[in-house]
Order: structure tokens, then C-alpha cells, then sequence
């Protein structure tokens, strides 16, 4: 009589079972997930008017003075393209701004993507500053319009 377990099959069959095992388990999750995979990016709902908010950007930033600051929830998307940005949340420090008001001769509030989104702090920046619009430029699927603002003052809160 053979034994099996004196030739070492058992020791070499249970981890290869094992990792078909997890194989299979791995494949059966990806393709429960392979139509989501296969999306195109331009029919997420939300890409759209994040690429339009990309380009309007892209196309303007070259008519940005280099002596400008932009506050923006995306000032990565700013560094990158050559400009000063911080954070918009910054806005609301007046210690911050009174240091920024001595390095540049201008800040710009970036009304971009995320502003368009619930919860967001933009609005409160138009209460507490007079602002003028250096470029703008409206989504048409839906309406959102995205702008480039310069603050020239503060608005008086009473």
C-alpha cells in the first residue's frame, strides 16, 4: 500500500489548494467589479465639469500675474502650472493674509470645482470680500459657472 503523506503530496497539495483557492476568490471579486472597471471617464457624471474646470484653468493661467496668489481647494493644480496658491481655507486667517498682503501685490480667489459641492467654504468669501472677476467661464451641462475673483478689499461687516 502506497502512503501518501510519506511522499510529501499532502504537504505539496494543501498550500497549492490554498492558493488556487484564493485565486479563485480574487477573480470572482474583480469580475463582480469589471463593469464599474470599464467605464469610460467622459460618462461619470462628474468628470465632466471636473475637465472643464481643469482646462478653464489650464487656459487661463498664463494671464495670472506671477505676483498673485490664488486660495483655491485645488492649489496643487496652481503649483503646478507655475503660480502661488494656498489653501482656501486660509482666507479666513486674517494673521495669514496680512503676511500674504506684504508678498504679493494681488490675491485671487479660485471659484473652481469643489465650490460647486455641498458643504463648501467659498461663499463665505465673497461676504468678506469685495472682489472683482478677472476670468469666469460657465459649464453648460449645468450652468456652474467657474471664475477667477481678485480681491480688492474687505466688506465692511457693520
Amino acid at each position: 500500500m502506497i502512503n501518501l503523506y510519506d511522499r510529501g503530496i499532502y504537504s505539496k497539495l494543501i498550500p497549492l489548494t490554498v492558493a488556487l483557492v484564493l485565486i479563485a476568490i480574487v477573480l470572482y471579486f474583480f469580475s463582480l467589479q469589471i463593469n464599474e472597471l470599464a467605464i469610460k471617464p467622459s460618462n461619470i457624471a462628474q468628470a465632466g465639469g471636473a475637465r472643464f474646470y481643469e482646462n478653464f484653468i489650464y487656459n487661463v493661467s498664463g494671464k495670472i500675474p506671477n505676483n498673485c496668489i490664488v486660495f483655491s481647494y485645488d492649489p496643487t493644480l496652481f503649483n503646478i502650472i507655475g503660480k502661488a496658491s494656498a489653501q482656501y481655507y486660509f482666507l479666513y486667517n486674517q494673521s495669514f493674509m496680512s503676511t500674504v498682503a506684504n508678498k504679493y501685490n494681488c490675491e485671487i480667489i479660485d471659484y473652481g470645482y469643489w465650490c460647486g459641492t455641498p458643504g463648501n467654504i467659498c461663499g463665505q468669501a465673497f461676504q468678506e470680500y469685495k472682489t472683482t472677476p478677472v476670468f469666469t467661464a460657465t459649464y453648460k451641462p449645468t450652468n456652474f459657472t467657474y471664475g477667477l475673483y481678485r480681491i480688492i478689499g474687505y466688506n465692511n461687516s457693520g
